[in-house]
């Protein structure tokens, strides 16, 4: 027998356990997704167009072998108006076998919406034979990027004009092209007052067709990344027949357009209209 004695006060016990953490990248988890830079994946979306992209991969990588149901759970509230997008099986599972992999294919639109980026978090819940689990993935990255743009702009001519007086007057339609080549059409209408006396385009095409007295204008025109295109356009105003013999427009007293807009087809992008207005006799 043995017996033994302390005395005093217990102060304090040390011990040391060794721990290991095996750290994998996402792509190793058991479910597995990819996460390049911080994103499932990069969309580049412009506006007025449409695209197809990948928004996420995940691959099941589960020790007990089994087959995996997923939910993508994506959350569109940051998104600017004029953005639609959906992916495919979004609220809806899908099943992945062991050792394979399913990726998560999205189609978004983009209308007048605000260029900028934006992220949409992406949410993943899945279930297999004995168990499931929540998990946050990495956010898919949408960079929206503006379309072709179109103004029109005075370069000769008075806004207020007397009656019955021969008038000239010069505007430009301006074209800027932002990020990527473009085929584009621009059509443009100068209304019967006017007789259209020459145009002029740095580059492209045109072609101006009368329908009755109105001047059809069409613009074919493709250009670069990032250039610019002018077509310049001069008229003056129509001598026209009246009872009381010829008189130059405006016969009438009012508001008159040099055109009501250029119009880029392809995004029905409209420039403003500008507007002449004819003064009446009795006017100051």
């Amino acid at each position: 027998m043995m017996v033994i004695g302390s005395s005093g006060t217990f102060v304090s016990f040390g011990a040391n356990r060794e721990v290991r953490v095996n750290v994998v990248p996402h792509e190793n988890e058991y479910l597995g997704f990819d996460c390049e830079d911080g994103y499932s994946g990069v969309v580049v979306a412009y506006a007025g167009e449409e695209a197809d992209f990948n928004a996420i991969t995940l691959r099941n990588h589960l020790n007990e072998l089994r087959a995996v149901s997923v939910t993508l759970w994506p959350d569109y509230s940051g998104l600017p108006s004029g953005v639609l997008i959906a992916i495919d099986g979004e609220y809806a599972p899908r099943i992945i076998d062991p050792e394979e992999e399913y990726t998560f294919l999205g189609h978004v639109s983009v209308g007048d919406a605000t260029p900028g980026e934006y992220l949409i978090p992406m949410s993943v819940y899945a279930e297999w034979g004995n168990g499931d689990a929540s998990i946050s993935a990495c956010p898919l990255k949408l960079v929206v990027r503006g379309g072709p743009t179109i103004k029109k702009v005075l370069l000769e001519g008075n806004l207020t004009v007397p009656m019955k007086t021969y008038e000239e007057w010069a505007f430009a339609v301006i074209l800027e092209n932002p990020w990527k080549a473009r085929n584009l059409t621009i059509t443009d209408v100068v209304p019967g007052e006017f007789v259209v006396e020459n145009i002029t385009i740095s580059t492209g095409d045109y072609e101006m067709v009368l329908h009755g007295k109105s001047s059809h204008i069409t613009w074919e025109v493709e250009l670069a990344p990032n250039e610019t295109a002018q077509m310049t356009v001069k008229v003056h105003t129509r001598l026209v027949s009246t009872k009381k013999g010829d008189k130059w427009e405006f016969t009438s007293c009012g508001d008159y357009y040099l055109n009501e807009g250029a119009i880029i087809k392809e995004y029905n992008v409209v420039s403003e209209g500008i507007l002449v207005k004819a003064l009446c006799e009795d006017d100051d």
